[in-house]
């Protein structure tokens, strides 16, 4: 979800105002997501390289965390949607904390369709993270057993989509997106709009994947 800042820049508006807009789409891409038949998708909200801005921007963008999901609440629970928060929230404060421990507890039963928010996330905090409670469980470490232990467990993106302009990873799941197809776009987050989505989706559908086999 790159771009919220320029665009807003680029309409003369603050950079709030561009998060805020930007925060208006998830639910609603998500929404088209799964009627385009994804089950799954995670939205990169903030990254830990993210928290580094100004403390002004980041509490702003930790409270519009918190409207959302007080926001989409009921839209969770009445279409069933696992939610999920992966990425370092122990800074937060106690009261967004209790929103998304809520959401996450209400649906963590639901099975059929998952939503997750990054927030202060980065691959590389996963990666190690996974590696610590492996270590500290005695566990071997192994591929699989890393899986288990990451934030995503093993739901890990067969598609990854930026927008923005900027064509890498800024550290978003680097662990998981070894198969993902990689779709990187010009455009600003804020101006994604239906047909973005449904172009991509009809480029990923027509994609082989092999995983490194040979199909006959």
């Amino acid at each position: 979800m790159d771009g919220n800042g320029r665009w807003a820049k680029a309409q003369g508006k603050s950079r709030q105002y561009g998060h805020t807009i930007g925060s208006s789409k998830v639910y609603d891409v998500f929404k088209l997501c799964i009627d385009l038949g994804c089950k799954s998708a995670t939205f990169f909200a903030m990254s830990s390289e993210n928290m580094q801005r100004d403390e002004k921007e980041t509490d702003f963008i930790s409270v519009l965390l918190k409207s959302s999901i007080e926001k989409h609440f009921s839209d969770l629970l009445s279409n069933k949607i696992k939610f999920k928060i992966i990425g370092d929230i122990t800074k937060l404060p106690d009261d967004i904390k209790e929103v998304i421990k809520e959401a996450e507890h209400a649906t963590k039963n639901f099975t059929e369709l998952s939503m997750h928010i990054a927030y202060n996330y980065g691959g590389q905090w996963d990666i190690l993270n996974a590696v610590k409670s492996l270590v500290s469980s005695n566990y071997p470490i192994t591929s699989k057993n890393l899986n288990r232990y990451l934030s995503t467990n093993d739901n890990f993106p067969e598609l990854i989509v930026r927008t923005g302009g900027y064509k890498r990873l800024s550290n978003f799941m680097l662990w998981q997106s070894g198969y993902s197809e990689l779709e990187f776009l010009d455009i600003l987050w804020p101006d994604i709009s239906e047909h973005h989505i449904k172009l991509i989706f009809e480029k990923y559908n027509k994609t082989r994947r092999n995983f490194g086999r040979v199909k006959q």
